[in-house]
């Protein structure tokens, strides 16, 4: 077997150990489970609070409880030097699905305590705006997380590609948060034709 091969070999197993970790069977389902949208749902969470320091103390310790499991935390010594490779895919695609789940369901874009749809523009503004005004800012504000700045660039990620559309509002978001150095994790905004 040559290197190559038993570096896809090594890949492919710890990619498959992954999943079985974060995909699990729902009772009464067809659908699976995706243990990987846990951190985004606590950081929608807790960004939608209040944000004061008892908040962020708690948004970090859920986190960190996420991250911090004995099953991944052995799947990721076992992937050796794909680690963070393997750690930053799960991130990228699970915040890909997090915001498809977020523009989706009807259930998140209500207004008027629930009793009204938003329009699906409005839906839109709803979801970039906690991605840069919420969610990034929270995540930058937990020093202790190692997981933070992947976090922060997939969820980027995931809406420039959910939204390409809104490029424009994106930038400025990014361009007035209060937090200047929030804007050396995120990759620049390429212009468009």
């Amino acid at each position: 077997m040559d290197d190559q091969q038993t570096i896809n070999n090594e890949w492919h197993e710890a990619e498959e150990r992954m999943r079985t970790f974060r995909f699990f069977a729902i009772d009464g389902k067809r659908q699976q489970g995706d243990r990987f949208l846990q951190p985004w749902l606590f950081g929608h969470v807790y960004a939608s609070g209040s944000r004061s320091r008892g908040e962020k103390r708690r948004a970090s310790k859920e986190l960190k409880r996420f991250f911090d499991q004995k099953e991944l935390l052995k799947i990721l010594d076992d992937a050796g030097e794909y680690r963070d490779q393997l750690m930053e895919a799960q991130l990228y695609d699970s915040a890909d699905k997090y915001l498809e789940i977020c523009r989706d369901d009807d259930g998140f874009g209500r207004k008027m305590f629930g009793l009204m749809r938003m329009k699906a523009d409005e839906k839109e503004d709803k979801i970039i705006r906690d991605v840069y005004v919420s969610m990034i800012p929270l995540l930058f504000s937990l020093e202790n997380l190692e997981e933070r700045f992947t976090m922060i660039r997939a969820l980027d990620q995931a809406c420039r590609t959910l939204y390409p559309q809104r490029l424009e509002d994106m930038k400025i978001l990014v361009e007035t948060m209060p937090d200047e150095s929030i804007r050396s994790v995120l990759p620049e905004f390429e212009e468009r034709d």
